[in-house]
């Protein structure tokens, strides 16, 4: 998912979104306007570090915005808020994820977080297999 231009596929790799979305799920995230964005949706954000560059996949906690920037703050469900929030030109794209494959077709996700009571790795470990085996 490096270009963020277009419509595009890619896969969760770490559990920031869990229960949500976990290791494995195939997402699609189509490219639209930062001004679009709304608080609930998930987000393809592009972090450049020093060496590497990162896509970070969470939820839009807040958008604030002027004409000259749109700051926005997001989070993983499981790992809570983002240290720094994200800033943007008031022109730029960003990708929204729009759906997640489950049992061979994708499925819209929606903006409802599922909510998160507990998350020992064991009930974190079962929780995605039973994800895999019941929706893959």
């Amino acid at each position: 998912m490096k270009d963020l231009s277009h419509e595009s596929r890619g896969w969760v790799k770490g559990l920031s979104m869990w229960p949500n979305l976990i290791p494995g799920d195939v997402l699609k995230a189509e490219s639209i306007p930062v001004a679009e964005l709304k608080t609930g949706m998930i987000a393809v954000f592009l972090k450049a570090d020093e060496e590497l560059e990162l896509l970070v996949v969470h939820r839009v906690l807040s958008v604030h915005g002027t004409d000259k920037e749109v700051i926005v703050e997001s989070g993983g469900d499981r790992s809570g808020p983002d240290e720094a929030a994200w800033h943007f030109h008031p022109s730029d794209r960003v990708k929204r994820v729009s759906a997640v494959l489950r049992r061979g077709s994708y499925r819209n996700i929606g903006s409802m977080l599922i909510p998160l009571l507990f998350s020992p790795s064991l009930v974190v470990r079962v929780h995605c297999g039973i994800v895999r085996r019941l929706f893959w």
